[in-house]
Formats: structure tokens, sequence, C-alpha cells
């Protein structure tokens, strides 16, 4: 038996990297329980818990009040299922997940800012209309597009050939 790998019937799992991409799925999880961007003029400090999910799939920005019915709720979901799909050694479930959860959070950064663009700002932010600078990123969006981004290239070597 080859050392860190488990194996069944039909599959090999190769464990450290299914260890990493359920670690993965965990800071896609710990992501929308903190503030994913900061305050700056119009926009508040706010995280991806505080959009509600059945407006953000029509890319329209409304908050709500409800961690069930809001966009954090389903990146945590996703991060689950990401978590589940590693430790069963499930690659498809793990890259649809984290890719889902790349797209939501990536669609979450751009519908707020289209929402707080702010056209009168003087020509040198032409590039960035909105005025959102990456340094406004905060540690809850940089974990759940870091661990949706390092989960899914690690759930590429997670399964070996029998």
């Amino acid at each position: 038996m080859t050392t860190g790998l488990a194996t069944s019937s039909s599959t090999r799992v190769w464990l450290p990297a299914a260890t990493f991409t359920a670690l993965c799925g965990l800071a896609v999880m710990a992501g929308p329980a903190l503030r994913w961007l900061s305050a700056d003029g119009p926009r508040p400090a706010m995280g991806i818990a505080h959009t509600a999910l059945s407006r953000m799939l029509v890319y329209s920005f409304a908050p709500t009040s409800s961690f069930w019915t809001s966009t954090g709720f389903a990146v945590v979901v996703l991060g689950l299922l990401m978590v589940i799909g590693a430790l069963a050694g499930l690659r498809t479930l793990t890259v649809a997940a984290a890719l889902l959860a790349l797209g939501a959070s990536g669609m979450w950064i751009g519908l707020v800012a289209h929402h707080y663009n702010t056209p009168n700002l003087p020509n040198v932010h032409y590039a960035n209309p909105a005025n959102l600078p990456w340094s406004a990123l905060l540690p809850g969006a940089w974990l759940a597009i870091t661990g949706g981004a390092l989960g899914l290239v690690s759930a590429f070597w997670m399964r070996r050939a029998a």
C-alpha cells in the first residue's frame, strides 16, 4: 500500500491534496462571516451576507437582513460542498462547487462596484469608475476567492488512477 493514498475498489484519493482541498472549502465557508469591502464614499463597509441572493441572480443589488436569504449563505453551502467533495474524493462536485463559489464572489464584487458607481470622479479614475481598489477588499473576500481558486486547482490532484 502506498503511503498518503486511500484506496477503494475503483478510486485512489491522494490524502494531502484532499485535505488541502477540504481546508480551502473551509476558507470559502468562513469568508461570508467576515466583511468584504471597506467603506469609501457612498459605499458602506459590507459583506456578501448583506446581499439578497434572489436579486443578485438577476444582477441587481438589494440588501437583506436575513443570512438565510443572502448570497453569503449560498457561498457557505458551496464551501460545504467543497469539503464534502474533497473528503469523499468526488472531484466533479468539488470542482463545480469551487467554480460556483468563485463565480458568486466575482459577481458580487462586480455588482457592488456597479451599484456604488460614482460617475463624478475625476478622469484619473477612468479605469476604475467605482473607485474600488484591491486594497478595499477585506479578509472575507480574500478568503472566499483564494479558497475557491486554490480548491479548484488542488481538486485536480485529488484523485489518482487506480
